[in-house]
């Protein structure tokens, strides 16, 4: 039976819902390229809604891969003229992918937060504050090192990935790969409007860069919210990002497609404070090779038993074997963190990776090992929940799942405190007439609920 506390609480939420504008449904056609090795850019289009959303994924343990943030002597540029050293400052690096940088007073293009570029902070930019994150690079042992700070975190990039450049912003977005929902209404980055935004993040192990570039404030593109991008990152594995600045000054340059490959919504490209770049180059190549061996003949170095069925991948290429099918190869690999992934009949799947760099390449050679140990058994079944649709993330891109009351092949209701029929059903997204009038009925059957138990009483 229903207590008078949880039809309230059903009041409260059927009305919340049915009041709040339909979410609009992405409905995403993605386009990929790889422009560079360790790079690979997205392009999400909805026209229905219409939204595009640019999304670079960048392999940051790849040592062909350096980053590059703006000195404070190239300040006031279009992403465009940083990335192709226009003002020829010393020291300038020509970026193959570059994006936006911090807000930023026009006065004087002074960010809000922490810049450092060429190892050197800016002069005149703020220190990290309270209210702004930052993303920091190094490149310790010549190995590419991420670290991202949120916004409520004042502090300084830690001394031990040798801090080479630093990119401050806010709002925060993701967070131990959640979603924010919760966003301060005055912030300047307008986070409950649809408008162009930038983002970056990163993956929980620190191995992965995003760049988000969202067009947005024009015909082929409405823009997202704060939420909306939120959400949107979370579900592309992004474990912690922050937001950059937007609006006019989003832009997103990639050498190889073409240059600027964002639609800013000024029409053309805006001087900003500072940017964020990346450059390509062409690094020592090696093959890697090893044994796959059943659990204990691993031990025996010398004549390791091979599992002559196995299968084998090493960042999604397919090895070839040599020596009868004993030892597994796989050539033209570049210096970044290397995993190896081994499957065979009888045996639970394992991988192993670990970091290869020209210095191991220098010292061992153009061979490199990584072999693996399979133990007999069989691999758990897949997870039979269905996988997330990348294409209609939540909330903002996709309104909320729809809790409908089932008529016996869909989603069950869940049926609150008490169970059976004391539950009451939400229809997420416009309330049109017919999720309107499942709320009545369900409100119509509470209160007829109520009163019996109130007689009975």
């Amino acid at each position: 039976m229903m207590s008078r506390s949880f039809f309230l609480l059903c009041l409260t939420l059927a009305v919340a819902l049915s009041s709040r504008p339909e979410a609009a449904r992405a409905d995403f056609k993605a386009t990929t390229t790889t422009p560079y090795p360790g790079v690979v850019h997205t392009v999400y289009v909805d026209a229905s809604v219409p939204l595009r959303v640019h999304l670079v994924t960048v392999d940051a343990s790849a040592q062909e891969i350096h980053f590059y943030a703006t000195q404070s002597g190239e300040r006031g540029q279009t992403v465009s003229d940083f990335a192709n050293c226009k003002k020829g400052v010393s020291g300038c690096v020509v970026s193959d992918v570059a994006v936006n940088g911090d807000l930023f007073t026009p006065l004087g293009f002074v960010p809000n937060g922490l810049a450092i570029g060429g190892a050197a902070a800016w002069p005149d930019a703020m220190m990290d504050n309270a209210t702004e994150g930052f993303l920091a690079f190094g490149r310790p042992g010549d190995v590419n090192a991420l670290y991202l700070s949120a916004p409520s975190a004042v502090e300084a990039p830690p001394q031990a990935i040798a801090v080479e450049g630093a990119i401050g912003g806010r709002a925060l977005l993701v967070q131990g790969g959640q979603p924010l929902s919760s966003y301060d209404a005055a912030d300047p980055t307008e986070p409950f409007r649809a408008a162009p935004r930038t983002a970056i993040g990163v993956d929980a192990a620190g191995h992965k860069l995003y760049l988000a570039v969202v067009d947005g404030d024009q015909a082929a593109s409405a823009g997202l919210t704060d939420e909306g991008l939120a959400d949107f990152l979370a579900a592309q594995g992004v474990a912690e990002a922050i937001e950059l600045d937007g609006g006019g000054s989003s832009a997103l340059y990639i050498r190889k497609e073409g240059g600027l490959v964002s639609s800013p919504s000024d029409g053309v490209e805006r001087p900003v404070a500072n940017q964020l770049g990346l450059s390509y180059g062409a690094s020592t190549h090696f093959s890697v090779v090893g044994f796959v061996c059943p659990g204990k003949f691993c031990s025996n170095t010398t004549t390791p038993m091979a599992l002559a069925n196995a299968t084998v991948t090493v960042d999604g290429q397919v090895a070839t074997w040599t020596d009868g099918h004993e030892l597994y190869q796989v050539n033209n690999v570049s210096p970044h963190y290397v995993c190896a992934h081994a499957s065979a009949p009888g045996y639970i799947s394992g991988t192993q990776c670990r970091q290869i760099t020209v210095a191991d390449v220098q010292s061992m050679g153009s061979t490199q090992y990584l072999s693996l140990v399979l133990y007999p058994g069989s691999d758990p079944p897949p997870d039979m929940a269905e996988p997330p649709d990348l294409a209609h993330p939540p909330r903002d891109l996709a309104g909320a799942p729809d809790l409908s009351v089932s008529d016996g092949g869909g989603p069950a209701v869940d049926a609150g405190p008490g169970g059976g029929g004391s539950g009451c059903a939400l229809i997420a997204g416009r309330p049109n007439g017919a999720g309107l009038a499942l709320i009545a009925v369900v409100f119509v059957g509470a209160a007829i609920l109520r009163r019996r138990h109130e007689r009975q009483a």
